[in-house]
């Protein structure tokens, strides 16, 4: 035992006293900021450098608490305008402090750390989702809930103007048949923060069922002096819709059926007195928000002019 800890003993000092490049990470700090000013952009709180020396230096750096916080004063590298810079320069200057006198820094795993602040400009805009969701065959995104459904964003006062929604990271959501719940990333941009900056959304799939409702034939630009008379004046109009929407639309209370609320099918004057002919073509005009593919049952119908 005593001369395998022998050999053991010198293997270690041998090695030890060899040359070795390692990582090295040091803690960041932001100092002195005003108690009025937002840091509007993720300062890491890490950077990472590449040493060189002997093995028991490399090991002090590694295992020993050597390195203190990089403290970086605001006021040094702020602009003034809403942006700081600091150089990669003044990095490698603060972390060779720290360095024994035989060691040598390698590199430095960053760039010019930027980070940018205002004085507590601010607003509140919607939340967005960023993306495509495809619903199983057959259903179709009935609603989408958002938890906030609107956040507050910090930024110069010329980007928060430009800032008009609060977008989630781009999602690609397929074959969606049931309701989901998911957390959800807000979508960094450049000199702006949102709070929260991650929200729940919810979505909420429907059944597709085809249906019919009735829907009186409303002439457009009759002259004062014409009557413009069509027959039939009602005609079934086809569409598409989920079946939790389609309880909620109205209907007649003693028969059940449809009512034609928001409906609007149409018949040109003006058509008819260009292009002539027995029967008139007919339109639907306008359909409710919730409905898809609304569509009359017939492109033509009889009409009759008649002069006052």
């Amino acid at each position: 035992m005593f001369f395998l800890f022998l050999s053991g003993s010198f293997w270690l000092i041998i090695t030890l006293n060899e040359t070795y490049e390692r990582e090295v990470t040091l803690r960041i700090e932001l100092t002195n900021v005003p108690r009025n000013a937002v840091i509007t952009t993720d300062v890491s709180d890490t950077i990472h450098a590449v040493v060189r020396d002997k093995g028991y230096m490399i090991a002090t750096y590694l295992y020993g608490n050597h390195f203190t916080p990089i403290r970086l004063n605001f006021q040094q590298y702020a602009d003034g305008k809403g942006h700081g810079t600091i150089p990669v320069a003044d990095i490698q200057k603060y972390i060779n402090q720290q360095l024994y006198g035989s060691t040598k820094l390698v590199s430095v795993k960053s760039d010019n750390i930027e980070f940018y602040y205002n004085y507590g400009e601010r607003k509140r805009v919607p939340v967005r989702l960023l993306g495509n969701v495809n619903p199983g065959s057959t259903y179709y995104l009935a609603q989408t809930q958002f938890t906030p459904d609107s956040v507050t964003v910090y930024a110069a006062p010329g980007e928060l103007d430009n800032i008009r929604a609060a977008y989630t990271v781009r999602q690609n959501i397929n074959g969606l048949s049931s309701p989901r719940t998911m957390r959800m990333a807000l979508r960094k941009i450049k000199g702006a923060k949102f709070e929260p900056d991650v929200v729940t959304v919810r979505l909420f799939p429907d059944v597709l069922t085809e249906e019919v409702v009735e829907v009186p034939i409303e002439p457009i630009n009759v002259p004062k002096d014409k009557v413009l008379r069509i027959f039939p004046p009602k005609i079934g109009v086809k569409f598409v819709v989920g079946v939790n929407q389609l309880r909620a639309m109205p209907k007649d209370e003693v028969t059940k059926a449809l009512l034609p609320k928001g409906f609007k099918v149409i018949v040109d004057y003006k058509e008819i007195e260009t292009k002539g002919g027995d029967r008139c073509h007919i339109y639907v005009g306008a359909s409710p928000a919730n409905v898809r593919n609304a569509r009359p049952v017939t492109d033509e119908v009889d009409y009759l002019i008649e002069t006052r």
